[in-house]
C-alpha cells in the first residue's frame, strides 16, 4: 500500500484539513486547548462504542477511555463534531449500539452527524471474530436505525444519525430520499452519495436533449467497483425510464466494468478502496480499443493523488491515451457522456 497507510497518524490536524477520523485517545491537554483556542471544527471522530469494556476489545489499548472523556471536553467548548460508529457483527450492533446512540444524542450539544459504517473485513484479517455483514444482517441493522429515530424523535440530534450507503446496497433495499440526509455531513464517508449521485443525474438530464443524436466513435467504458455498479445501473435504469428516446440513446453509449477488489479481497467493495493494480488488470482484460474514453472516478486517489496502493495520476493514465479521470458526480458524468454524441 502506499506507505502513509503504514503509519496510524491520528492527527486531528488532518481530522479538521481533510476530514480524517480520529480517536482522540492520544491527544494531550495542549492539544485539546490548541483546538479550543483556535476552533479547529468541525472534527471527525470515531467513537465505535461508549462502554468501557467493548472499547478494550474494539481498540485494544488501555487508552481507549480517554476518547469519550476527551469529546466531552470538546462538546462542553462547542467544538462541533460529526462521529462515526463502525459496527462489527456481535460486538456493537446490538444492545450496545443503541445505548451509544442513546449517550450521543442525549448528553452531547454539539454533535452534528453519526455515521454508522460497516466494518471492513480484508482477506488477511486473521480476528476470527471479526465477520463480514450479510444482507440479513443489514437489512436487521436497517431496521433497528429506523426504529430508534422513530422511538427518540424527542430527541432532536436522532434525526442526524444515518447509515452508509454500504447497508442499503447489501440488503437490497432503497436508498432513503435526498432530504433525509439533510446537509450530506458525511458525504466523503460514503453516507448518502449514492442518493446525491442518482439527484445530480435526475437534474442533469433535464437539460439533456439527446433525441437527433447517436454514439460517436464508440461507447465510453466506465470503471467503477462492486458496490459502484450498483449505483450506476440503477442511475441508468432511471435514465432510461425517464428520458425515453433520450435517455436509451445515452444509456446505449456506456458500458460499465466491474472491477474485482482483488488487491484487499474480503468484503471491500467500494469504489475509494480500488487499487490501481486492479484496474489496470481489468483493463488488460478489456477490448478496450473499441471505446473512445474511458473513465475513472477521481475518488480512488487521496488528497496526494494516490491510490491505495500507491499508483500516482500518471501511473493510470498511462495504461491507456482514452484514459479520463472524472470527478464522481453526476453532472460530470451525465456531461461526459453528451460530449460522446454526436448529431445525425
Amino acid at each position: 500500500m502506499r506507505p502513509s497507510l503504514y503509519v496510524n497518524d491520528d492527527d486531528y490536524l488532518l481530522s479538521f484539513t481533510y476530514g480524517n477520523f480520529i480517536t482522540l485517545t492520544n491527544v494531550t491537554d495542549k492539544d485539546l486547548d490548541n483546538i479550543i483556542k483556535y476552533r479547529l471544527e468541525p472534527l471527525y471522530v470515531s467513537i465505535h462504542s461508549m462502554n468501557r469494556d467493548i472499547r478494550k476489545i474494539i481498540f485494544n489499548n488501555k487508552k481507549n477511555i480517554s476518547g469519550p472523556e476527551n469529546l466531552k471536553i470538546l462538546d462542553r467548548n462547542d467544538i462541533r463534531t460529526n462521529i462515526q460508529v463502525v459496527l462489527c457483527p456481535g460486538i456493537n450492533d446490538g444492545m450496545d449500539l443503541m445505548e451509544t446512540l442513546l449517550t450521543l444524542t442525549r448528553d452531547f450539544r454539539n454533535i452534528l452527524s453519526i455515521g454508522i459504517v460497516p466494518v471492513g473485513v480484508t482477506k488477511f484479517n486473521k480476528n476470527s471474530n471479526i465477520k463480514p455483514y450479510t444482507s440479513e444482517d443489514a437489512s436487521e441493522i436497517i431496521n433497528k436505525i429506523n426504529s430508534f429515530k422513530k422511538s427518540h424523535r424527542y430527541l432532536k440530534k436522532s434525526v442526524n444519525i444515518f447509515l452508509s450507503d454500504e447497508f442499503y446496497i447489501l440488503a437490497g433495499i432503497e436508498f432513503p430520499g435526498y432530504r433525509y440526509y439533510r446537509d450530506f455531513y458525511q458525504i466523503e464517508n460514503g453516507i448518502g452519495k449514492s442518493t446525491f449521485f442518482l439527484k445530480e443525474i435526475d437534474e442533469r438530464m433535464k437539460f439533456t436533449h439527446a433525441d437527433k443524436f447517436e454514439c460517436g466513435e464508440g461507447p465510453v467504458l466506465l470503471i467503477t467497483s462492486e458496490y459502484g455498479k450498483k449505483v450506476i445501473d440503477r442511475s441508468l435504469e432511471n435514465i432510461a425510464k425517464k428520458s425515453k428516446t433520450a435517455g436509451e440513446k445515452i444509456v446505449s453509449c456506456v458500458k460499465v466494468l466491474e472491477v474485482e477488489n482483488k488487491f484487499l479481497g474480503g468484503n471491500i467493495k467500494v469504489t475509494g478502496l480500488l487499487s490501481g493494480q486492479d484496474i489496470k488488470s481489468a483493463l488488460d482484460e478489456e477490448n478496450i480499443g473499441r471505446f473512445k474514453e474511458i473513465l475513472i472516478p477521481e475518488g480512488i486517489f487521496n488528497e496526494e493523488n494516490l491510490t491505495i496502493d500507491d499508483f500516482n495520476r500518471r501511473d493510470i493514465e498511462e495504461i491507456s491515451s482514452r484514459i479520463k479521470i472524472i470527478s464522481e458526480d453526476g453532472h460530470s458524468f451525465i456531461k461526459e457522456i453528451n460530449n460522446l454524441l454526436i448529431k445525425l
